[in-house]
């Protein structure tokens, strides 16, 4: 398996593109005015490729005083520095190609100027750096990766390039300067309560190390500096004693008020900031052993979480014995919302997670684990999946497809942890034991182990471990289970998505889009039907029951169409405005996007329960494309009016809707 990272060339790779550079900027440098732009496609090309590497840029960068003086930019868009605007880069530097790594070059040739090793007369030191640092401030998402299903449709090599750019700037820079923007980062991704949280993590360690180095105390910086460091301690450590090193030890000298106080200390940072440090696995394995009547507070458990723990004590202190340890600490949190959310009380939970523990893990996929693991020395394949099936079962929400586009699988899983925890745990044994599932489609039985092909040619392995095991079985039997559906008429899902996930989907069916002919179809009926089949106020009241599969219409920030994306609707509620919103799961890793004409899903600010996204019902339902429903639980359709039917219409035309095909044609 692949974690996706691209191969470093090298040094002798890299001195030959610098000297091909060099080469070239000589050329660039001894043409008359007219003759410097035959030349400049040929150094962006070369200059491409030295920003691969962290060590490429570097080398590149030590020419930056002489692109200036060379004229490379003489009658393009960067021929002024000064007249250059941070808001624009972002766009540039997506769009790839030759602008792009003009952009590129520009930005290097910036950071000379901060540095002091060129001058240029348009443009100050000073100035030259507030530039530089509304454009990292204004792209984090450049700066720290995060993947969206529109990420995923770009050159990853492109994005990798400006990433390590960007990581070169900010190493010259210094993170103080965009401390805020790191920081308010950080408290926006964790409100979506995610299971990987790796991205988090290097947030705050460039928010650490932007502290440490910041010479200024001014009274703004330091309040930014003190909500930082709570972000920090979270992570490193958030009581005082629990930084000083020996915790354990230092425990065992606490009495009974003190450890209380810890436990406390320990569970409001992780009810508040959803990170869990290392010591916390220190601090619930020594109550579990030493204090167990402590253990509840440590865990944050609620009324719900108490009586779990009491009914199912033995399981719960085997479990932690077993499974919680530094590597797995992060299993913290999916252990407290599990136990908080009654899970053990369904008859399969318990015994399913003992044979967890005692199962013997197939050694491809113990080797996959291993290859996977940020540590040097994981801990054994065992412990690891019983971890994540921790976060898994807590956290349904949390779970996402990272690099992969394998959004059909990420939203199985947390269906199945979400409506069927049972039946997820005997997949994850099944295909941990044998590495093999076995599923069936109608009279069919499919092997994932003689299947070949998924949608995701090469797994990239940045995936929490259940999703790690579950992914590869679950894409290919998908795509298997797809090809049955060949040659019937409408959208496969209608039949592959009751036979994946389980009874519970529901079977009537309404898509927009005819797959025969990729025309939109019949949309007026479409909007009508799912008013009266999710929207209480017209369906009788109804309440949805168990979270249901739909699709959606991937869009980008200007509304254009991407592709086709797997999403589950969880429930539909009004929010703490009064205001009817479609709460729903994105398995994409960050959930709050912008799908363009003033569509923005919310992950946090309306209601939302942990890791649900969610937008006002109508915008919802303009990015919707098929989903399933009961024909029997419905209202009628006439009592949606004109009026609501061509608002959505409306917004679908004008967004993803612009270049397809109307049968009937749009308003």
């Amino acid at each position: 398996m692949s974690n996706g990272a691209m191969s470093q060339p090298t040094d002798t790779v890299i001195d030959q593109r610098v000297q091909d550079f060099e080469a070239v900027l000589q050329k660039i440098e001894q043409s008359r005015t007219f003759g410097k732009a035959t030349h400049v496609n040929r150094l962006l090309g070369y200059a491409r490729r030295l920003l691969e590497t962290p060590k490429g840029v570097a080398r590149l960068y030590t020419f930056a005083p002489r692109f200036e003086s060379s004229g490379m930019f003489w009658g393009g868009d960067w021929a002024e520095p000064q007249n250059l605007q941070p808001a624009l880069v972002a766009g540039t530097l997506r769009g790839g190609g030759a602008n792009a790594t003009m952009e590129c070059l520009s930005e290097l040739r910036l950071l000379a100027i901060v540095d002091g090793i060129t001058e240029q007369p348009q443009i100050t030191a000073a100035e030259a750096r507030e530039f530089l640092e509304q454009v990292l401030a204004a792209n984090l998402d450049l700066l720290f990766p995060v993947a969206t299903e529109e990420s995923r449709e770009t050159d990853a090599a492109a994005s990798q390039r400006v990433s390590q750019l960007f990581d070169f700037i900010l190493d010259r820079l210094g993170a103080s300067a965009i401390l805020l923007e790191l920081t308010q980062e950080v408290e926006r991704v964790m409100l979506q309560r995610p299971i990987m949280t790796q991205r988090v993590e290097s947030l705050l360690r460039s928010a650490e190390r932007a502290i440490e180095t910041n010479g200024s105390h001014d009274d703004e910086l330091g309040t930014i500096e003190g909500t930082a460091r709570q972000w920090i301690h979270a992570l490193n450590g958030p009581s005082e004693l629990s930084r000083k090193g020996d915790y354990i030890g230092s425990l065992a000298k606490l009495d009974a008020d003190e450890l209380q106080t810890e436990a406390e200390t320990f569970a409001h940072s992780l009810n508040k900031t959803g990170l869990v440090s290392y010591q916390h696995a220190d601090l619930v394995r020594f109550l579990a052993a030493n204090a167990p009547d402590q253990l509840a507070t440590a865990l944050d458990l609620g009324t719900v979480g108490r009586v779990s723990l009491d009914q199912h004590r033995q399981l719960v202190h085997q479990i932690i014995e077993y499974a919680i340890w530094w590597e797995t600490t992060r299993s913290i949190y999916g252990l407290s919302r599990l136990l908080n959310q009654g899970t053990l009380f369904i008859r399969p939970v318990p015994p399913s997670l003992h044979r967890l523990m005692a199962l013997t893990v197939h050694e491809h996929v113990a080797e996959r684990l291993r290859s996977a693991s940020d540590w040097y020395d994981p801990p054994a394949a065992n412990i690891e999946l019983v971890a994540a099936t921790l976060s898994v079962l807590g956290q349904p929400r949390g779970v996402d497809q990272g690099y992969n586009p394998t959004c059909q699988s990420a939203r199985a899983i947390s269906l199945w942890a979400h409506n069927d925890p049972g039946y997820l745990l005997e997949l994850i044994a099944s295909a941990a034991r044998d590495d093999e599932l076995v599923m069936q489609f109608e009279d069919t039985v499919i092997h994932s182990g003689g299947l070949q092909h998924g949608l995701a040619a090469e797994l990239h392995t940045e995936l929490d471990p259940v999703s790690l095991v579950l992914t590869p079985h679950i894409d290919r039997i998908y795509m298997e289970m797809s090809r049955y559906t060949f040659g019937r008429s409408g959208d496969g899902h209608r039949w592959v998505n009751p036979e994946m996930h389980g009874w519970w989907v529901m079977r009537g069916f309404a898509e927009l889009v005819d797959t025969a002919t990729g025309a939109i179809t019949d949309c007026n009926t479409f909007i009508r039907r799912f008013y009266t089949a999710y929207h209480p106020l017209y369906n009788g009241g109804r309440d949805l029951v168990y979270a249901q599969p739909c699709g959606i219409a991937s869009t980008t920030a200007t509304g254009a169409f991407v592709g086709w994306h797997a999403i589950s609707i969880q429930r539909v509620a009004p929010d703490p405005d009064g205001i009817w919103r479609v709460y729903f799961f994105n398995p994409n890793r960050e959930k709050g996007q912008d799908w363009g004409r003033r569509v923005i899903t919310s992950t946090n600010d309306c209601g939302e329960f942990e890791g649900e996204s969610s937008l006002p019902f109508g915008e919802f339902l303009s990015r919707l494309y098929v989903f399933h429903y009961k024909p029997e639980e419905t209202g009628a359709m006439d009592n949606v009016d004109e009026h609501t039917v061509a608002l959505v219409r409306s917004a679908i035309a004008d967004s993803w809707g612009l270049n397809f095909r109307w049968v009937d044609n749009p308003l």
